[in-house]
């Protein structure tokens, strides 16, 4: 090869000052005509075509030069951009906390008893009612700026809103709080609270569709009577209110109720704090009164024990016999058991659905799945049967009666820790069909376990025991077999609630 051209790495001939150099057979082609051929399309000739290589070299050179140029331009602008975004931001920032000083400035320039009105304002001209917190603040910061005229004008804004009950007792509770620190309370408080007290019966009485007071409500009114003008008179008002909520809960008349009452017992989470609540001797009448309430309620209450229910479903039970489900027939025969857990498979369980769905008459019982994967089961309920959480608030609400009898001294209760099983108690019982079947202790005889422990002439109103829960016994077999149960029991304490035979009834 000459010394005057090099191979380079993919085997082009080159000339020394870099061009390519055509090989013998480029060189034949270039002198021929282009012609047409199947194998591949020419687009331009060999001679063209190097012309177009050895051109463009320094085209190519000139545009780098060039576009290295502008990038370096372009880094600088970017750099300089960003300088200003950055700068930018900061006087944004800055304007903008100027901004809020200036708005707070506007609102500081304003007086404090300015800005609470200002804000009472703005609530009640908003579509809800005004809150309780509302008054509760706005009472309570006008109270510690001083001013008498400022109270009173709050005050009449207050009773002034449609809806303004929350707002109002909001106002009365914090004028409480003052006043539980402040005794005698000014005349400017007394006539705030007078006014305020007036309004959240004048609104009760517009409101005549339901309970417009609930049990929280009529506490704190309780609470505050003696504080207003005139609490002889609003003594007689407050408890027709409490009356009225009595009696809505005692009939349990639901839409007449606030929501947050409903369920709960008129004596133990109405009458009877309201009674203790009056300590003002202003207030004896009307807390004669509710104590006369309570203790007719409380009697009533203990006169009343249920009849034991039989949930046996004999016609159901027969329906699950001829289908071979033989513990649904037990469970649906069964006078005491009200639900049922069965474990099936996914098809087990479906035509248990099918079975009581299609089988059974409507509303007999009740089917649910519990649980996930292999640890599912179906349960059964009866539908006429209470659930076990009524039937434990009704328990709780009946053993409450009674422990407040027994703190009226009406009742007494006595703890005994009963002999063992096979023991006999030494007690003569019988029956007492005046007052309700209950039993009554006639005697101890002289050489009982339980001589000097607990008195005779009384009927057994109630008994409790770890082995037997909270029961009033029905009968006097009842009685005895309580006993027998907790005689059976590790531990043998049992309290026993009882009553003279002339205070059963009421």
């Amino acid at each position: 090869m000459s010394s005057t051209k090099k191979a380079t790495a993919l085997g082009t001939l080159t000339n020394h000052d870099g061009k390519r150099a055509l090989s013998s057979d480029d060189a034949k082609d270039v002198a021929r005509p282009t012609k047409k051929l199947k194998s591949h399309n020419r687009t331009m000739t060999i001679e063209a075509a190097q012309n177009q290589l050895d051109g463009s070299a320094s085209e190519i050179a000139k545009k780098d030069r060039i576009i290295h140029d502008r990038t370096r331009e372009i880094a600088a602008l970017k750099a300089q951009l960003a300088t200003a975004e950055r700068s930018l931001t900061i006087a944004t920032n800055a304007k903008k906390k100027i901004k809020e000083k200036n708005a707070e400035a506007l609102k500081m320039v304003k007086s404090d008893s300015k800005l609470i009105f200002e804000k009472v304002t703005l609530a009640l001209k908003s579509s809800g009612a005004p809150s309780e917190l509302l008054g509760r603040d706005t009472m309570a910061d006008m109270i510690t700026l001083g001013n008498d005229a400022d109270i009173i004008k709050l005050v009449q804004e207050l009773v002034a809103a449609a809806r303004g009950r929350d707002a109002v007792l909001g106002a009365i509770a914090s004028i409480k709080a003052v006043c539980d620190k402040q005794t005698p309370p000014s005349d400017t408080l007394a006539n705030a609270m007078t006014t305020l007290f007036q309004r959240v019966f004048e609104l009760a009485v517009k409101d005549a569709s339901h309970s417009y007071l609930d049990i929280k409500s009529l506490l704190l009114l309780t609470s505050v009577v003696d504080l207003t003008a005139k609490p002889m008179e609003y003594y007689a008002v407050l408890a027709a209110a409490i009356n009225l909520v009595a009696a809505n809960l005692k009939e349990k008349k639901t839409s007449m109720l606030s929501y947050s009452d409903r369920g709960k017992d008129y004596i133990t989470d109405l009458l009877v704090p309201v009674h203790d609540a009056i300590e003002n001797e202003m207030g004896n009448s009307t807390k004669e009164e509710l104590m006369r309430e309570i203790m007719a309620g409380l009697l009533e209450s203990a006169n009343q024990t249920e009849a034991a229910k039989n949930y046996a479903m004999p016609a159901e039970a027969e329906i699950a016999r001829k289908a071979g489900y033989s513990d649904v027939q037990k469970f649906l025969l069964s006078p005491t058991e009200t639900t049922l857990n069965l474990n099936l498979t996914k098809s087990g369980r479906m035509a248990v659905h099918r079975l009581i769905d299609y089988q059974m008459s409507y509303n007999k019982v009740r089917h649910s799945s519990v649980g996930s994967g292999h640890s599912r089961y179906l349960v059964l309920t009866k539908c006429d049967a209470e659930s076990p959480s009524d039937v434990r608030i009704k328990n709780q609400r009946k053993e409450k009666h009674m422990e407040l009898l027994v703190k009226f001294n009406t009742y007494q209760k006595f703890t005994l820790t009963l002999p063992p099983k096979g023991t006999k108690l030494g007690l003569i019982l019988k029956t007492n069909k005046t007052l309700g079947n209950m039993t009554e202790i006639v005697d101890v005889v002289e050489n009982s376990p339980l001589m000097n422990l607990i008195p005779k002439d009384v009927c057994i109103v109630s008994l409790k025991a770890g082995a037997i829960g909270f029961v009033q016994p029905r009968t006097m077999k009842d009685t005895v077999e309580s006993f027998g149960k907790v005689q059976a029991a590790a531990s043998k304490q049992l309290e026993m609630i009882v009553a003279p035979n002339g205070t059963t009834s009421a």
